[in-house]
């Protein structure tokens, strides 16, 4: 077996199949990715848990975990456990230690790209609620994206086809994958931007780190009434400088849906910052149906079971497309969509009532009151909705 944990991207020699020994045939499922799994073969069983709170004492009966980036997979968690497959259904891989699983020959499956339009809607839609906030038309804005992977690109994609100007910086992506467009750098965009979106992977032990990556420092020279948006890891932006930002720049406006030490995040932060949200960018019906559908062949692999008919009909799960009412205010449409307003009002109200840290519990209800979010591409727009429309349009085909 190779040692090198595998991702999605690396398929063409997965997981060793456990034909020729006994195996155990239980597969450790967070219990909110279950129902998104297709009935699987009857000699497989799946035993759900709760994400933050799985216990080495589950593992001893099971080979293969399926996970989403509240679990943190280390050695102090699969120490002694039989865990050969470890399926994260997440882009990003900051939450596991994959020198440990190199070293205990355990294979990592991960689903890159399946969250990307989730995200980018949330990010489009904070644009749009931020242009009416401070009354400039969205088409003037000018959008500094940090980033141009699976998300990045097609965020820019959809804003330049909606006739927006985008700056991009993406260092180690100009440097060894070919950017094939023109690279800015990072001091521009906070120069010149009027919004700053991140979409990097925390990183650190490389030759561009993330961490701490928009620090004081950095965003000193933003303009006065420009919005950032972290929706990629918490100590991608250091959140202690935030406070000295915004003292000295109050007029600046701040989104963060990923924040540090999640789930106890920094109520005092969460209170004053213009749109907090309990990470919930990339969570929709579909996205988890697709990162579903991106690790499920790699487990029949693993099993050694053929996997031919194996993905039912994402469509079997969806209702009708959902007609959206015609209230003409652009606000409550994307509220209809997507809870921001609703949800950002809660979460400082919730701040409110704690002095320094929010209750794991609180952040936690908070981001499950979404948990029913359908992408833009279910609902029915009347021909008077012509952004949404033409949003919903372009979304569709970048998917």
């Amino acid at each position: 077996m190779n040692k090198t944990p595998k991702t999605s991207n690396e398929r063409d020699a997965l997981v060793t199949p456990a034909k020729s020994r006994l195996v155990n045939r239980n597969i450790l499922i967070d219990e909110e990715l279950v129902k998104f799994f297709p009935r699987l073969e009857k000699s497989l069983t799946i035993v759900p848990f709760k994400g933050r709170f799985l216990g080495g004492r589950m593992l001893k009966e099971s080979e293969v975990l399926v996970v989403r980036s509240v679990t943190p997979v280390c050695r102090k968690l699969l120490d002694g456990s039989r865990i050969k497959l470890v399926c994260s259904t997440t882009s990003g891989l900051d939450h596991i230690d994959r020198e440990y699983l190199e070293s205990s020959n355990i294979e990592l499956i991960n689903a890159p790209g399946s969250n990307a339009i989730a995200v980018v809607e949330y990010i489009i839609f904070t644009i749009l609620l931020y242009s009416q906030d401070i009354g400039k038309p969205f088409k003037n804005l000018k959008i500094g994206v940090v980033g141009y992977g699976e998300i990045g690109s097609r965020l820019t994609q959809l804003l330049e086809k909606l006739g927006l100007q985008v700056l991009v910086n993406d260092p180690p992506k100009k440097k060894y994958h070919g950017l094939k467009r023109e690279h800015f750098s990072l001091g521009k965009l906070v120069a010149e931007c009027d919004c700053l979106t991140v979409h990097v992977p925390l990183v650190d032990k490389t030759e561009y780190p993330t961490r701490n990556l928009l620090d004081y420092q950095l965003l000193k020279d933003i303009k006065d009434e420009a919005l950032i948006i972290n929706s990629s890891r918490g100590n991608i932006i250091k959140e202690s400088d935030l406070f000295t930002l915004l003292e000295k720049k109050p007029g600046i406006k701040v989104a963060l849906d990923c924040w540090i030490d999640e789930p106890k995040i920094d109520a005092l932060l969460a209170r004053k910052i213009w749109l907090p949200t309990p990470h919930i960018a990339g969570a929709t019906v579909e996205s988890k149906i697709r990162a579903v559908q991106k690790v499920i062949p790699a487990i029949y692999d693993y099993f050694g079971l053929r996997s031919s008919e194996l993905i039912s009909d994402p469509k079997k799960l969806f209702e009708k497309p959902e007609k959206i009412p015609d209230y003409l205010d652009l606000k409550k449409d994307i509220d209809n969509i997507m809870p921001l307003i609703s949800v950002s009002k809660q979460f400082k109200k919730k701040s409110i009532q704690n002095l320094s840290k929010l209750l794991p519990e609180e952040f936690d209800n908070l981001r499950k009151s979404t948990l029913g979010r359908r992408e833009i591409s279910n609902y029915c727009f009347s021909e008077n909705h012509v952004v949404l429309n033409k949003i919903k349009k372009i979304l569709i085909e970048l998917s």
